[in-house]
């Protein structure tokens, strides 16, 4: 409660599948971050080259309509769920699962 449990993170980003669940398009990390912090327009560029800085937070993965298979062997090599860049257009799924895999942003926690 003091700051200290979430100090060493400069920017904690926190999302709602719930709210995740409205997105139809394909979509950039950055778009999603805009969307919930526009205030991070002009440094957002700045954030991502120290991605150890960065938590991102997902509420509620039992929500998710996109659904997420942690088991699935072959999403590993199949390009079109391959999100290696905050600036590649995406599904909210394939965000979240490179996020998680650390193929976006290595060594950001989530």
């Amino acid at each position: 409660a003091t700051g200290k449990i979430y100090q060493h993170f400069q920017f904690v980003f926190s999302f709602k599948f719930r709210d995740l669940n409205k997105i139809k398009d394909r979509v950039t990390l950055s778009e999603l971050i805009l969307y919930q912090y526009p205030y991070f327009r002009n440094i957002l560029a700045e954030v991502w080259k120290n991605p150890e800085g960065l938590l991102f937070i997902f509420d509620g993965l039992d929500e998710f309509k996109g659904g997420i298979d942690f088991a699935d062997s072959q999403r590993e090599t199949e390009t079109q769920h391959m999100c290696p860049d905050p600036e590649r257009r995406c599904e909210v799924s394939d965000i979240v699962y490179s996020l998680i895999q650390h193929k976006l942003l290595p060594g950001c926690s989530v």
